[in-house]
């Protein structure tokens, strides 16, 4: 590799090619041709996020396609402000995760500059880049290691709560057996002495384990 070549991170003046690039994300409802045939008129496939790419000033490049996970990891800013202008973002509930009005680490002007920035779950503010923390200002540094330890708290609470109830479920069925093997043990008793009443010995297995 050349060390003028513009992927070389080596190379002083090296800049990400994609950003010389002309990236647009938009919805677009593509024609079914099929189902056009069919109707034997225009039939539209249902509106869906597309993307369009090309160098500026060639018109010959263009590429117009649905929008892949490649895409949105490859521009993830552009795509973002595109959920956010198109109004996918919601308010946060689609994202798995523990929520961050569910969290008693912040007060309500932490909870509204957060909403602001999209920030949705503690799991979003801890492992948040130091480039994003630092739009939270000042605090925003110590605010990701309090929602990296809350997180570490939580998880040993869970952890300490699974090891409870599986230890629970043992007690009761060791408990279950101890109950299973005394009901076997009167049972024996009872065909012992019914056995003995009538003068004959019982059968050494009338009821197995």
């Amino acid at each position: 590799m050349l060390a003028s070549d513009v992927a070389n991170p080596e190379f002083g003046g090296s800049q990400n090619p994609d950003n010389l690039l002309h990236v647009e994300f938009y919805i677009h409802a593509a024609l079914d041709a099929n189902k056009s045939a069919e109707a034997g008129k225009e039939v539209r496939c249902p509106p869906i996020p597309y993307i369009r790419i090309m160098r500026p000033g060639d018109g010959t490049s263009i590429i117009e396609t649905p929008v892949r996970d490649e895409h949105k990891a490859r521009w993830p800013q552009r795509w973002l402000a595109f959920q956010m202008a198109q109004g996918m973002l919601g308010d946060g509930t689609e994202i798995p995760g523990w929520k961050l009005a569910d969290w008693s680490g912040l007060n309500a002007d932490q909870r509204h500059e957060l909403a602001y920035l999209r920030f949705s779950t503690v799991e979003q503010l801890a492992g948040a880049s130091d480039a994003q923390v630092q739009r939270l200002g000042i605090g925003g540094i110590g605010l990701r290691e309090q929602a990296r330890q809350a997180l570490k708290a939580k998880q040993r609470e869970e952890v300490k709560a699974e090891i409870e109830v599986r230890d629970k479920e043992i007690a009761e069925l060791r408990e279950r057996d101890i109950a299973r093997e005394r009901e076997l043990a009167e049972i024996r008793a009872m065909v012992a002495g019914t056995a003995k009443r009538r003068g004959r010995p019982p059968k050494k297995e009338l009821v197995s384990a």
